[in-house]
């Protein structure tokens, strides 16, 4: 497919829609990428040219020792415990190499802005809640 061009008729149009969407899209994975810096034992950089974030979550040992418990891995435990309780999907980290003993989920930046808070609310409130059950 190829874009309007300037002077086309539907470049205008066009390139406003292309421009809000981007930026709708920076706004949300800057809302996200700040809630996740918030959260105890969680760093987030910027997401650079993708709808992902990749937070890196510090997980207390007692969550590690209960993720081997059920032969999973830490991460794949932590992001299926906040599947459960809060409907959010993260996916594992594991599945994308990161480096041994650390512990990432992928997060797109895809729901709608609106939503945006919601989830963080929903997260936040996860995040503090599991963090609390597995602190030793």
């Amino acid at each position: 497919m190829s874009p309007p061009k300037v002077g086309d008729e539907s470049y205008e149009s066009f390139s406003a829609e292309k421009d809000g969407i981007l930026s709708s899209l920076a706004r949300r994975a800057k809302t996200l990428e700040d809630a996740f810096n918030t959260l105890e034992g969680v760093t987030c950089n910027k997401a650079e040219g993708a709808m992902y974030l990749f937070p890196c979550i510090s997980l207390p040992e007692k969550a590690i020792k209960a993720a081997e418990a059920v032969k999973t891995t830490p991460d794949n435990f932590y992001c299926r415990r906040l599947l459960n309780a809060t409907g959010i999907v993260f996916v594992p980290g594991s599945g994308f190499r990161q480096a041994p003993g650390t512990w990432h989920c992928r997060c797109t930046i895809l729901p709608q802005e609106d939503k945006i808070p919601a989830v963080v609310s929903r997260l936040t409130e996860f995040h503090r809640s599991f963090m609390e059950e597995f602190r030793e």
